[in-house]
């Protein structure tokens, strides 16, 4: 296992020496049974079908127009503009075209609505490529009920969208947005408990709990790079490169995204997401991962002793890169369920529980690949090993079953957290492990 060297434990001075008890239980336990690690011609030739990897994905229902005051811009002066004067409950609607962004884009105000005019993602792009912002592209401060919809950021050095989780936010939505070519994270959120404006002035708990993210939601997103991260000056040597960084959250859904080709240099990439730091009750179900260093990430090997309680990890379908599919580290009740998994690099752990796992469950799942675990992992019917044959085209996220899976059809337990699969259809009284319910291929 490798650790993240993450920033908050040198900013917040947090404690990283734990007694954890070791990882005692590989599965499968046949050291022949695990697969042969594997790439796909695409992969290495970065030239991933993504429209076919996107198509999988649910299509994000259109959003209701707008109501209240709305402004329209057509430019980049007119948008930031329009962001520095807007009062609460404003919508900014931006017309088709490329958006040159040099500066940052602040959002400081309540009931925000960034959004393109025609609801089509691909002709709206803010484009980082002239020269900055090198480090932020929207910042958002002290606003609540913030919606970011329909459009792209892209070419973006540093965060693309970055929340000031000391400040306030809640139930801010990131919906139907692509994020292209983003070398650090997509979306980022601070430590809530960490005041990053004045070091000296630390918040008390209970004024963190009130000022942490809450109730939001990252819906319909597509996170992609086309290469492997092209520098190495991030301090990380190369692999300091995410989708989803969040600290702190509660009740938030992560779902129907698709994470493609986020890679570090080095190939020690982040999570495609990421939730650490005493976060709560966060959900991450039908996204698709293909080719990301790691893929769904619940806590960090740095850090406090607790990093996530009652997080629910189900239905997500992952074609894995060099690292770890799924890791489950400093948690508490938290529950992986029916998700359908193709690691690649059998060199390192497939899906991994560590560093204290208290009342975790693993059901259901399908794992092409290995599993590394305590031996006391309240775990069933999961079909772990070399799956060859099982899934249609795992080269382009496609894991819906072929007969060869006939170990998994009707054969799981009935969950009453999964009461749908990945396509959002009824599970039966039979259910099948893995994130697909219905028939062969289909």
């Amino acid at each position: 296992m490798m650790t993240y060297g993450v920033l908050a434990v040198v900013f917040a001075g947090l404690l990283t020496a734990q007694p954890f008890p070791p990882l005692s239980r590989t599965l499968p336990e046949e050291g022949d049974a695990v697969p042969k690690s594997f790439v796909f011609p695409s992969w290495t030739a970065n030239k991933i079908d993504v429209d076919a990897i996107v198509a999988m994905a649910a299509k994000a229902p259109a959003l209701p127009q707008p109501t209240g005051t709305i402004v329209r811009v057509g430019t980049t002066a007119e948008l930031t503009e329009a962001l520095a004067h807007a009062q609460p409950g404003t919508t900014i609607l931006l017309a088709d075209g490329v958006y040159p962004i040099t500066k940052h884009l602040r959002i400081r105000q309540d009931r925000i609505a960034l959004r393109s005019q025609s609801g089509n993602r691909r002709k709206v792009i803010l484009d980082g490529s002239a020269g900055g912002p090198h480090d932020d592209m929207i910042i958002m401060r002290g606003a609540k009920d913030v919606l970011i919809a329909d459009l792209t950021l892209r070419n973006c050095r540093h965060y693309a969208i970055k929340m000031d989780g000391d400040s306030g936010i809640h139930r801010p939505r990131i919906y139907n947005v692509k994020l292209h070519n983003v070398w650090t994270r997509g979306v980022k959120g601070t430590d809530p408990g960490y005041n990053y404006h004045d070091p000296d002035q630390q918040p008390p708990a209970e004024a963190v709990r009130k000022i942490r993210p809450t109730g939001g939601s990252i819906r319909y997103c597509l996170f992609v790079n086309d290469t492997i991260k092209p520098y190495h000056d991030d301090g990380f040597n190369g692999d300091y490169v995410g989708g989803i960084d969040m600290m702190g959250l509660k009740d938030w859904v992560i779902a129907d995204n698709v994470f493609i080709g986020l890679r570090g240099k080095n190939g020690k990439g982040r999570g495609a997401i990421f939730t650490w730091v005493s976060s709560e009750g966060v959900i991450s179900e039908r996204n698709i991962f293909v080719n990301c260093d790691r893929s769904i990430c619940y806590g960090n090997p740095s850090g406090p002793p607790l990093h996530m309680t009652g997080g629910i990890v189900r239905n997500n379908v992952i074609v894995n890169g060099r690292f770890a599919a799924v890791e489950m580290i400093r948690t508490r009740d938290t529950a992986v369920y029916n998700n359908s998994i193709w690691a690649t690099d059998m060199t390192h752990d497939t899906v991994s529980f560590f560093q204290g796992s208290e009342g975790a469950r693993f059901y259901n799942n399908l794992v092409h690949g290995w599993v590394h675990c305590p031996a006391e992992l309240d775990r069933a019917h999961n079909v772990i090993g070399d799956l060859s044959g099982y899934f249609v085209n795992p080269e382009v996220g496609d894991l819906r079953l072929t007969s060869k899976a006939a170990a998994a059809i009707g054969r799981a337990q009935p969950l009453a957290d999964v009461p749908e699969d990945f396509k959002a259809q009824k599970r039966s009284a039979n259910p099948t492990i893995g994130a697909f319910e219905s028939g062969l291929g289909r």
